[in-house]
């Protein structure tokens, strides 16, 4: 995915706050990069660059991704016209330069992805749409690091549970999924696109963020609580399996992780005929996750 930058704030505020906002565009960067996705800023962005390597401090945050960004510029040489204000929903303001001619790209290029500093205060609306003709495009502006975080997280949106797995295992990072994990699910690829698949991929946020650090040690909650908190967050329950179960049916729980065998006791139930097992592995410091396909047996 590609992210065209709205340098309405920058400019507006450049003699002000430089350090300030290319420390904020640097964690915009980050957040797009690790996922592969695109940084897009004009080749004519009006910002004196000397100005900037005359700041030492300023130089040594920008730098690292300055040259990544220039390969990927919005190109202001090939012919483009400004677009019709009238075409412009909700209204733009015909003093709002930068904000116009970024929009017109976005026209030129069919490009749909906005991503504006935080403090944004001309151009906040979420989503604007362009008129055309017969043309119609609509543009989202995501305002703020943390919001382009969250719209990352689940855009664009998995197709099957496999794509649930992959992009929770680049999301998070104490979630990791074995092959079995990837085996097993297939078969229940159409009951979890039922139940949802952003909404799986939020069971698997619940683990990182409730469920990991509980079984690392850095939450003095009782198990219990935990268990209680991810119910409460996911309308879902996990349980241990009883001993009774994994001395008769372990087997069925079993994964290799790192060439080693392990069994699996606590399991995330998932409708009625899915259940994901998982287990925290100290030395790596994260939470695997195994056989995520039917019921298995139980001693019951």
């Amino acid at each position: 995915m590609k992210f065209y930058f709205n340098e309405n704030y920058l400019i507006k505020y450049k003699n002000d706050k430089l350090r300030i906002i290319f420390k904020e565009i640097k964690e915009i960067y980050d957040c797009l990069n690790k996922r592969n996705y695109k940084l897009c800023i004009k080749d004519n962005l009006d910002i004196d660059m000397n100005t900037i390597y005359k700041d030492r401090n300023l130089a040594l945050v920008v730098a690292p991704f300055l040259k990544h960004i220039e390969q990927d510029n919005i190109n202001t040489n090939i012919s483009y016209n400004f677009i019709d204000l009238n075409s412009i929903s909700p209204k733009i303001e015909d003093d709002k330069y930068y904000i116009i001619e970024l929009l017109s790209l976005c026209y030129r290029d069919s490009n749909e992805l906005i991503v504006s500093l935080k403090n944004e205060d001309e151009f906040n609306h979420g989503e604007y749409s362009i008129s055309k003709e017969s043309n119609e495009l609509k543009i989202i502006n995501i305002i703020g690091r943390d919001k382009l975080e969250e719209y990352c997280r689940y855009n664009p949106a998995p197709k099957n549970a496999k794509e649930v797995f992959e992009k929770a295992q680049n999301e998070f990072n104490h979630i990791k999924f074995t092959k079995k994990a990837f085996e097993t699910v297939e078969s229940r690829n159409d009951i979890i696109k039922q139940y949802g698949f952003n909404k799986l991929f939020n069971v698997f946020k619940a683990l990182e963020e409730l469920v990991y650090p509980f079984f690392k040690g850095d939450t003095r909650c009782s198990h219990s609580y935990v268990i209680k908190l991810f119910k409460e967050t996911t309308s879902l329950d996990y349980s241990d399996e009883s001993d009774l179960t994994m001395n008769k049916y372990g087997y069925q729980r079993n994964v290799t992780i790192n060439g080693k065998e392990v069994q699996m006791r606590y399991h995330i139930k998932i409708k009625n005929d899915v259940r994901i097992y998982f287990k925290y592995i100290k030395e790596d410091d994260c939470i695997y996750i195994g056989h995520s396909g039917k019921h298995l047996d139980t001693a019951k």
